[in-house]
């Protein structure tokens, strides 16, 4: 067993995962309601679509997503989430219903995120000011995949100081 092999690998992967923890899932997590704006109008288009995915390991589950505009914006609003082998998303489904009845919508995304196309939504509330989907629920969902991800970079990069560190008392022993 080549434990340099390994220990190479490990901090690769834990580097990898520390990059990852922070491209993905950071921006989002340490977002502040001060950097959001407020977009508001008339609900023109509300969807909710079901597709299937397979991982790179073969792994099959069902990823949702809930769609919609507004009038005064030329932007789509995306809501997604992996739901495993459920086929229907109450959650999105509810907020679909309600979008629909309400006709109106505001929508909280960040300020530079203003004239992007897909910008991604930290909080939703109805015509009647009623928050539908709340800015620690777009947040939560970043949080396990950093802590997941970061984890995993420590491990890796633990693993191969821990094996530097061995290598280098036994060199010193002998």
């Amino acid at each position: 067993m080549d434990k340099d092999y390994y220990a190479q690998k490990g901090l690769v992967v834990g580097i990898t995962a520390i990059i990852c923890a922070f491209y993905f899932f950071a921006p989002t997590l340490f977002t502040f309601k001060s950097a959001l704006i407020k977009q508001s109008g008339a609900v023109t288009a509300v969807k909710t679509f079901y597709f299937p995915v397979e991982s790179s390991r073969g792994g099959k589950s069902i990823k949702s997503e809930l769609k919609f505009t507004l009038s005064s914006h030329k932007q789509v609003y995306v809501l997604m989430k992996n739901i495993g082998q459920a086929r229907y998303n109450e959650r999105f489904e509810q907020l679909a219903t309600d979008l629909r009845i309400t006709g109106k919508a505001s929508v909280w995304i960040k300020e530079s995120q203003k004239k992007d196309f897909k910008p991604t939504v930290f909080q939703i509330a109805d015509g009647n000011h009623r928050v539908l989907y709340d800015f620690e629920e777009s947040k939560s969902r970043s949080q396990l995949g950093f802590l997941i991800c970061t984890g995993v970079g420590i491990c890796g990069i633990g693993l191969y100081l821990r094996h530097q560190f061995q290598k280098k008392a036994a060199s010193n022993k002998g």
